[in-house]
C-alpha cells in the first residue's frame, strides 16, 4: 500500500493505477508532490474490470472475463467515504480535487466527470475510450460545471492494438476531448506521447501534473 504524499496546500490529486506499477511510483510521485504543492492519494482495494466501468461489456482478449459496469457504485464509494475520510486524517480543507487514472481508471475518470462535481481536474492517461458505446453516451450527457482543466495523454502507438476495439482508442479520445471542450468552460489538452498503453508511464504523469498543476 502506497501511503499518502502530504503537501500543505488544499490542492490533492485522488490516483487509481493499475496494478503492478504503483510500488515503483513512490519517489517519482513524492518529487511530482513537492515540485507542484500538490498531495498524491494513490486508491487502493479497486477490482479494475468492475469498479472501473460504467455498464456491463464484453472482455477484450479470448477468455478474459466481462467488465462488470460497477462505475457507479464505485464513485459512490470514492465520493461519500474513501475522499471525506482522506481529507479529514490529511487536514484538507475546502480542497481542489484532481481524478488520475490510467487505462480503465483513466475511462472511469472522464466517466466520473459527468457524474458529481467534486473534481476540479481531470486526468486521463491511456484512458480506455474504446469502451463500447462510451463517446455516444458522452454526447448525450453534460458534465461538471465544476470543472477547470483536462488533460488526456495517448501513446502514439496505442491505435496499432490487435484488439479491433482497443485500435480506435485514438480517434475514440480525440473525439472525447473535443466532445469537452464544447460542453465545458474548461482548458482540455490532448496530447500523443511516445510510447505503447500507458509505457512509459513516469513521463507521462510528469507531462499531467505540467499541463494541470504547471
Amino acid at each position: 500500500m502506497m501511503p499518502p504524499v502530504k503537501q500543505s496546500t488544499n490542492k490533492i490529486c485522488y490516483m487509481i493505477l493499475p496494478e503492478g506499477i504503483k510500488d515503483d511510483l513512490y519517489d517519482g510521485l513524492k518529487g511530482l508532490a513537492e515540485k507542484y504543492g500538490v498531495s498524491i492519494v494513490v486508491i487502493e482495494d479497486v477490482n479494475w474490470n468492475d469498479d472501473m466501468t460504467p455498464w456491463p461489456a464484453i472482455g477484450v482478449f479470448k477468455k478474459a472475463k466481462p467488465f462488470g459496469g460497477r462505475a457507479a457504485s464505485f464513485l459512490n464509494k470514492l465520493t461519500n467515504e474513501i475522499i471525506p475520510n482522506t481529507e479529514r486524517e490529511l487536514g484538507i480543507e475546502n480542497a481542489e480535487r484532481t481524478l488520475l487514472g490510467v487505462s480503465l481508471s483513466g475511462l472511469f475518470a472522464v466517466w466520473a466527470a459527468f457524474n458529481t462535481d467534486v473534481f476540479a481536474n481531470i486526468i486521463s492517461i491511456s484512458g480506455s475510450l474504446w469502451y463500447d458505446g462510451f463517446i455516444e453516451w458522452m454526447k448525450e450527457q453534460t458534465p461538471s460545471p465544476q470543472l477547470k482543466k483536462v488533460c488526456m495523454l495517448l501513446g502514439e502507438k496505442e491505435k496499432n492494438a490487435k484488439d479491433k476495439r482497443m485500435a480506435t482508442v485514438e480517434e475514440r479520445t480525440l473525439a472525447a476531448a473535443n466532445l469537452l471542450k464544447s460542453k465545458t468552460q474548461a482548458d482540455v489538452v490532448f496530447e500523443l506521447v511516445e510510447g505503447t498503453h500507458f509505457s512509459p508511464i513516469m513521463p507521462r504523469l510528469e507531462r499531467a501534473f505540467e499541463v494541470v498543476f504547471g
